[in-house]
């Protein structure tokens, strides 16, 4: 299906490495585990899903692109083993029903049916209309960084800033976003869930939901929820009640921590390049450009879920059989030699620019116009309030683990020379 420049090789098991290995905690939290797969593509090779289970593992840009273009792939593996798969992590039934109305595990006709009738309220033109909107929150938690000595940039300004951009847009109320954050944040878990938590927060953010699209038929507003209400009632084509309480708990989750990560990561990253942050600093007509190579650099979205074979494929040189699983690694692809010049240097004027960072395809991110939004906004501003920002901790503590988004990101806000 795909050109690929690696070897021909077996397509057996048995005799490929499984290097990749999402059911090792290692793997996870081992930062040289996860640094292997950023050098460069590799031949497609075998590795292991977090139940444990195989899975093809491709890493090179055109075959990750392959599988997430090619209609053979689906979310959902044939018959019902994606559920068993999901219950031996722990998911009791009720969520695993819920997770199966969602955008992210839908396939063909009911995808696009769900996806048609949210484009409309997502589209780049609307997010656009939320940059004021989203430059006004941004200065408001840096008037409240410049009281602190020794601010996060997580807890004080990316996440605040993710979740309330999302929540405004959706139109969730003040009252309930701390306790989305915290949901959220169990969520973002789902490769290794703990029942004891992840049930609750999907409970949770399913019965506050369901009251706010209540609350919205009787009483509509200008957000995302009463227009997705509005079309739920007037399309022909209509999403079901569970779809739309999916959708709405899928955006909120997805548009947190995506968001989160991008602006954690991008900071931490450009701290750690003063050429490339001077460059921001002195043109910011750059930033467009900046947090798309920023996107392509940090990877905020590691990796996407699993997609399935529905008939025989070649990819990289391997022969994927139906029912066979194929895990994507996104932030590996976005440094492949290949499609990207230098590409473990981080340019902000990087033209040729093709990132996978929000996916390709059917499935591509529904709301990447938003998060580019927020992340340019976010930097920007933060930069140009605060130009002598620095880290107030080793940077190797603070560096990120492979799969596990960062922690903190302690940081002065005047120059070093100030506080003498």
């Amino acid at each position: 299906m795909t050109e690929s420049s690696a070897p021909e090789h077996t397509t057996d098991p048995d005799e490929l490495a499984s290097e990749f290995d999402l059911s090792d905690p290692a793997f996870i939290t081992n930062p040289e585990a996860g640094e292997r797969w950023l050098g460069g593509p590799r031949p497609v090779c075998r590795g292991k899903f977090a139940d444990g289970s195989d899975v093809w593992v491709a890493t090179g840009y055109q075959d990750v692109r392959a599988v997430l273009s090619e209609p053979t792939f689906r979310s959902r593996p044939p018959g019902d083993s994606h559920r068993a798969s999901m219950l031996s992590r722990g998911i009791p039934e009720d969520i695993v029903d819920m997770f199966d109305s969602t955008l992210l595990t839908m396939d063909g006709d009911d995808h696009m049916r769900v996806r048609r009738l949210v484009t409309r309220a997502l589209s780049a033109r609307r997010m656009l209309t939320l940059t004021p909107a989203v430059t006004a929150m941004a200065h408001r938690l840096l008037d409240d960084l410049a009281d602190k000595p020794e601010p996060d940039l997580i807890a004080d300004y990316a996440h605040p800033l993710a979740i309330n951009v999302i929540c405004e847009m959706l139109g969730v109320d003040e009252h309930y976003r701390e306790q989305w954050r915290e949901w959220s944040e169990t969520l973002a878990q789902a490769l290794r869930p703990n029942p004891e938590q992840f049930a609750p927060a999907v409970r949770g953010m399913a019965r506050v939901t369901k009251e706010l699209v209540e609350a919205r038929k009787a009483e509509p507003r200008d957000d995302l929820i009463s227009e997705l209400v509005q079309v739920h009632e007037e399309d022909s084509d209509r999403l079901t009640d569970d779809e739309l309480v999916a959708l709405a708990m899928v955006l909120v989750q997805a548009g947190h921590e995506t968001v989160r990560n991008l602006i954690a990561l991008g900071v931490f990253t450009l701290l750690q390049h003063p050429d490339q942050l001077k460059l921001l600093k002195n043109d910011p007509s750059i930033a467009s450009r900046a947090v798309a190579e920023l996107v392509r650099h940090t990877a905020p979205v590691k990796h996407t879920f699993r997609r399935f074979a529905t008939e025989p494929v070649e990819i990289g040189g391997v022969t994927v059989r139906p029912g066979e699983a194929v895990q994507v690694v996104l932030a590996a692809a976005n440094r492949d030699p290949a499609e990207f010049g230098c590409p473990a240097d981080l340019d902000l004027t990087r033209e040729h620019n093709p990132h996978l960072g929000f996916g390709r395809g059917a499935h591509y991110c529904l709301g990447a116009s938003l998060a580019l939004i927020e992340g340019e906004v976010a930097l920007t501003a933060l930069f140009e309030r605060f130009p002598d920002v620095r880290l107030a901790a080793d940077p190797a503590e603070l560096a990120p683990r492979y799969l596990l988004a960062m922690q903190r990101l302690p940081v002065h806000l005047s120059p070093e020379t100030d506080e003498r």
